[in-house]
């Protein structure tokens, strides 16, 4: 679960002290218009995101956007799926609007996964990633 913030230092404190949580090794990871740091949580992840670029870059823009027309709060849902090009192309021919795909970061060198998005229109205001392991 991707849970938007604007300052993430401030942010990952407070899920430190608050919940008792340890994030991964990795600690805050910076990604092309984006900083980001995993916190594991019983099979699953909790991930803040803090935008490094404003509302018009490319690659984080997006999400400046939403953090300035919404504020802080969950923007995205993460969910494996065992076979990436064949879960996009059955959403695709279900009309679910996929808006991008890629590798990631630092962090996807480290999980080796491949990722795509269903655009929030699609899914009543949660973005979805689909995660593949490579």
């Amino acid at each position: 679960m991707g849970i938007l913030v604007r300052d993430i230092e401030e942010a990952q404190a407070h899920f430190i002290r608050a919940f008792g949580l340890k994030p991964w090794d990795l600690g805050i990871v910076e990604m092309p218009g984006v900083k980001a740091v995993m916190f594991p949580l019983s099979g699953c992840a909790i991930e803040l995101l803090q935008p490094t670029v404003g509302p018009e870059a490319p690659v984080g823009g997006d999400l400046a956007r939403r953090l300035e027309k919404y504020g802080e709060g969950v923007c995205r849902l993460g969910i494996w799926v065992d076979n990436l090009n064949q879960e996009v192309k059955r959403l695709k021919a279900k009309g679910f609007p996929i808006v991008g795909t890629g590798e990631y970061g630092k962090i996807g060198e480290e999980m080796g996964a491949r990722m795509a998005f269903i655009h929030p229109k699609g899914t009543h205001g949660v973005l979805i990633e689909l995660d593949e392991e490579k």
